[in-house]
């Protein structure tokens, strides 16, 4: 087993590598932190992703994963990756705007028509080039989790456009996600995920909006009564590294970590697909209603947005080209 440069590494990221083991075998201890609850589809990709690291390095490079923001929420996260504090997190799309604005372009609503134009996208080189500039920024990008479609969960309940009048919603920390209740009639009101429960509990919001296994995970069931699937929008999680840890890794280490992402967004394409359909169920028989709406009218609503957010990110070429190959799917 290959020996690791100790000295430098311990002065550039003491704090990601939390332990080494022997002399003549060195054990690198990174750390990976999670937002949701271990039984969440995204927590059970982070110990599958660890554990293929570990097989891959033959037991050289040790993932300790966290839970359920143990680590930090994800604004404070972000910026613990780009300092080398931890070594791994999976976040959303939306909360690395901070970083690189224009990737707040993937939150824009109905950007993509389905999980397979989603896809199509996401494995696709425009995608590459599209989030290369956060290397740049001291993130790299390992593979993407999915996140399924974003609906609300309110209060009162929204059958239509006209119904989000005026309420309260909680989103990201992300100005597509607020422009985007704005041009809805609503007022977006971003709050750390981990506040959003007393939130809910205590009126401070209307409502949310996230996917189903996150209502499930996160019982948000118990504080909305209302579930309103008008999927306005398909917001990737990111599982991304520090670029200061990474560089000092071996290449062949590196070159681990990065095939085991691969193997994670592969393992969690299947998992969600299981989990929300899964989730779904139970929700159907939590709320007093889950309510299924027609989606054209919200699609209007927001369709300036999209364009005008476009021209804002100066991401207009690019949104074109997704659009435009959404007619396919």
């Amino acid at each position: 087993m290959r020996q690791f440069a100790m000295p430098a590494l311990a002065g550039l990221v003491a704090a990601a590598l939390v332990g080494m083991a022997g002399t003549a075998s060195a054990e690198i201890v990174l750390k990976l932190n999670g937002l949701h609850e271990p039984t969440h589809p995204a927590a059970m990709t982070h110990e599958y992703f660890a554990d293929r690291v570990a097989e891959l390095t033959d037991g050289e490079v040790v993932i300790e994963v966290h839970h359920s923001r143990a680590l930090g929420d994800a604004v404070e996260s972000v910026q613990s990756i780009r300092n080398g504090t931890i070594a791994f997190f999976d976040v959303s799309a939306s909360n690395l705007n901070q970083v690189v604005p224009k990737m707040d372009m993937l939150s824009l609503p109905y950007l993509f028509k389905n999980a397979k134009h989603y896809w199509w996208y996401l494995n696709s080189p425009h995608a590459a080039e599209f989030v290369s500039a956060l290397e740049d920024k001291g993130i790299v990008v390992l593979g993407y989790i999915d996140s399924g479609a974003r609906s609300f969960f309110t209060q009162e309940p929204v059958r239509s456009v006209e119904d989000l009048q005026g309420m309260k919603v909680r989103t990201m920390a992300s100005p597509v996600a607020v422009s985007m209740m704005e041009a809805l009639g609503g007022t977006g009101v971003p709050i750390a995920w981990g506040e959003l429960y007393n939130a809910l509990q205590t009126g401070v919001v209307d409502g949310a909006e996230n996917n189903h296994p996150s209502l499930v995970s996160m019982k948000f069931y118990e504080v909305s009564k209302y579930y309103t699937i008008d999927e306005h929008a398909r917001i990737p999680d990111i599982l991304i590294a520090s670029k200061k840890v990474m560089d000092q890794l071996t290449p062949e280490q590196q070159d681990a970590i990065k095939t085991a992402g691969k193997l994670a967004q592969a393992y969690m394409r299947g998992a969600w697909a299981v989990s929300e359909q899964t989730a779904l169920a139970q929700l159907e028989s939590l709320y007093t209603e889950v309510i299924e709406v027609d989606k054209q009218p919200f699609i209007d609503a927001v369709s300036d947005l999209v364009q005008s957010e476009a021209e804002r990110l100066d991401v207009v070429d690019e949104v074109n080209y997704i659009l435009e190959n959404g007619k396919r799917f």
